[in-house]
């Protein structure tokens, strides 16, 4: 049984340590003092001093509130992650001022900066969003020796953010059409050694981006500006259920490849299940008219990071409800 010195000795002890808490919190978060600071101050080592601030958030002592536009973007990003076990997810304000596909690559640019390593290799996917992704971290790629190989045929649509790399940059492009004008000429692409040895040097790359396409797009869409299929095509593939395509890969809502379809065989492009295998792969996606296809992309697991914007992401979580 406990006495009662010892009660109270107890007692003082933890009245004592929540002072401290206090005293430690207000030193930190109202006086900007540094751990070691505080330390030094109060006779504490920098990780006591460490210990109790993290107690005292656990104890409800310490509740930090943020007040920022980028609280909800922060909050949609963890219930995103969580629900979809995502690597990496970056979600950014919704802006008026600025094209998304362009706020799209800077953010999608900021998150390559942080993952990848001086010499590595990153393959990269077609579409605007990928190539503004490039264009914003064109520095860092060319300090940083990082390669880049393509994920599928089809020069042009590839240019615009490739073009503007610098000349000393590795960059390697597989020589052939996105889509040949047969199953058998796909096939006969796919067995020269130069396009089989690029293909399978994408699916060793370190971190992958791609972007995903809509089949609620118009004209606007890269695979239609690129002549892969045509507008009546397109809208004929979403009728049969597909929502969306990675790489010209069409997808049904819940992330299974289209089936069926002879179009898949003529393309010339990593597969899916090949493009899984990278260990980061990024999917840089935004707007009302992608809700479905980046569903579609998560629910099949076809990316493990994502980047959006806040309008999109909150619909995405909307359609969970």
């Amino acid at each position: 049984m406990i006495d009662k010195k010892q009660e109270y000795n107890e007692i003082m002890q933890v009245m004592t340590e929540e002072e401290l808490v206090a005293r430690i919190a207000w030193f930190y978060y109202h006086d900007n003092l540094t751990q070691g600071d505080i330390g030094n101050r109060l006779g504490l080592s920098r990780l006591k001093v460490s210990r109790l601030l993290e107690k005292g958030r656990q104890q409800g002592i310490i509740k930090v509130q943020i007040n920022s536009r980028f609280t909800g973007c922060l909050e949609l990003e963890k219930s995103l992650q969580q629900y979809f076990n995502l690597k990496y997810i970056r979600v950014l304000p919704a802006l008026e001022i600025h094209e998304t596909n362009e706020r799209l690559g800077v953010g999608a640019a900021q998150m390559l900066m942080s993952l990848l390593k001086p010499n590595q290799l990153l393959s990269i996917g077609f579409g605007e969003t990928i190539m503004q992704t490039i264009k914003y971290c064109n520095e860092f790629i060319t300090d940083n020796g990082i390669k880049l190989v393509t994920l599928s045929g089809g020069v042009g649509p590839y240019m615009n953010g490739i073009g503007q790399l610098d000349g000393s940059c590795s960059v390697s492009i597989i020589p052939a059409p996105l889509r040949a004008s047969s199953i058998e000429a796909a096939k006969l692409f796919k067995k020269e050694s130069c396009v089989r040895d690029i293909m399978l040097a994408a699916c060793g790359a370190n971190v992958a981006i791609v972007g995903i396409g809509a089949t609620q797009q118009r004209g606007q869409a890269t695979l239609l500006r690129t002549g892969y299929i045509t507008e009546e095509k397109q809208q004929i593939i979403r009728q049969q259920g597909a929502v969306g395509d990675i790489l010209g890969y069409f997808m049904q809502a819940d992330g299974r490849i289209q089936p069926d379809m002879p179009l898949h065989e003529e393309l010339i492009s990593v597969s899916l299940d090949n493009l899984k295998k990278i260990p980061n792969v990024i999917g840089i996606a935004g707007g009302e008219n992608k809700v479905e296809a980046i569903l579609s992309a998560l629910y099949g697991g076809h990316i493990n990071s994502l980047v959006t914007e806040e309008k999109t992401a909150r619909m995405i979580l909307a359609q969970l409800v």
